[in-house]
């Protein structure tokens, strides 16, 4: 399908149902719970964050041997028809950004030169430049070791709109992303997280941009998962292996989040397209995703934080950290074997790798291997 096509028939959905993002000030709490793990949830009114929106029909199994995934969700008890919504400890403003060209190759011995490492993302990442709505993987779920609680090591999926591609000058970058991450900043336990962003990272706050529900932003839907929400089971090196579907999906202009087994909420489109065509925002359809594992660099020298085990990916399957039978949704929903060897960037190949196969023809589809020890070369720390 053409991609003047498929946007169109992207803002005819928008037009038909786009729910109104909520206002934090209007949320009814009917409840307040404390986790095992010290986690303060709110169980608030669904319809208290605005009108809620219809989900997507739940995906078709593809064909052959599917995935086995874990159950790895915590038990939640709360008031029925209620939904949980992680109280935010404050906004986390450390740094966000998609991985850029000029990161590839950029080794730790050109950083050293710099007065400081503070500030600087390390990526092993891939990405895909497709028309789309959306995609998903089976994400393997570890701990990785952080040098700083202020550092972050996660594994995620990010879709994207360059606006800028599109609009010219003046136009902006827009995402929805999200995955599993360890920042202890945020959350002691490696966590589940979503992220937005509606002007490519320049600033976050309510309905512009932000983690899980720091800002307004985020409508939660399902009455377990939730944005926030700590790990029960994690995988270790070179015992059990667990993992989780993670992904998006556009429906009616509002990006749906999967976990797991079902959708637990959504990014409405109207987040995306205030003041501007919701066929020219991501409201209307992305044109980029990809997959991969960041470091965000807190302090002044190279951080020794791990990503995914802290194992290289040439240790393979129960060692090193891995994302499987990864898809991307074209135009009509119909998932699509993603090919993301086309956007390569690892940072530094002495500290993190990615060893990619695409479009594998076995049961795992497109997969890969990534991960790395950091500065050190020593796993976990």
């Amino acid at each position: 399908m053409q991609w003047s096509l498929f946007k169109a028939l992207a803002l005819a959905a928008v037009l038909q149902a786009s729910s109104a993002a909520p206002a934090d000030g209007k949320l009814k709490v009917v409840k307040t719970t404390t986790t095992p793990g010290g986690q303060v949830i709110d169980w608030v009114v669904p319809e208290s964050q605005g009108t809620i929106a219809s989900p997507p029909p739940a995906p078709e199994k593809r064909s052959g041997k599917q995935p086995r995934i874990e159950t790895l969700i915590p038990h939640m008890e709360g008031p029925e028809g209620a939904v949980p919504i992680l109280r935010s400890g404050g906004p986390t403003l450390s740094g966000k950004r998609l991985p850029q060209p000029s990161d590839h190759g950029a080794g730790s011995g050109d950083v050293q030169r710099r007065a400081s490492a503070a500030g600087s993302h390390w990526y092993a990442s891939s990405g895909q430049t497709v028309a789309n709505t959306g995609g998903k993987a089976t994400f393997s779920l570890f701990k990785p070791y952080v040098q700083s609680g202020s550092d972050f090591s996660l594994i995620q999926a990010a879709v994207v709109y360059d606006n800028a591609a599109h609009a010219g000058p003046g136009g902006v970058t827009q995402t929805v992303e999200a995955g599993w991450i360890n920042f202890p900043n945020q959350e002691q336990a490696p966590h589940l997280f979503s992220f937005f962003t509606t002007n490519g990272y320049a600033s976050q706050g309510d309905n512009v941009g932000g983690w899980n529900r720091d800002h307004a932003g985020w409508v939660q839907t399902d009455g377990t998962i939730f944005p926030g929400m700590a790990f029960t089971t994690l995988s270790t090196d070179g015992g059990a292996q667990h993992e989780l579907q993670i992904g998006y999906q556009l429906h009616q202009g509002n990006w749906w989040l999967w976990v797991q087994d079902r959708y637990v909420g959504y990014y409405p489109a109207s987040l995306f397209s205030q003041n501007v065509s919701p066929g020219s925002t991501l409201a209307g359809g992305s044109d980029r995703i990809s997959f991969y594992g960041e470091v965000f660099n807190s302090e002044d020298q190279v951080t020794t934080t791990d990503m995914g085990s802290g194992e290289f990916p040439d240790k393979g399957f129960g060692h090193a950290a891995y994302l499987h039978n990864i898809v991307y949704y074209d135009a009509n929903g119909n998932a699509q074997d993603y090919d993301g060897g086309g956007q390569i960037i690892v940072s530094d190949q002495a500290r993190y790798r990615i060893q990619t196969s695409f479009k594998s023809g076995g049961s795992w589809g497109s997969f890969f291997y990534l991960g790395g020890p950091g500065a050190g070369g020593v796993v976990g720390g």
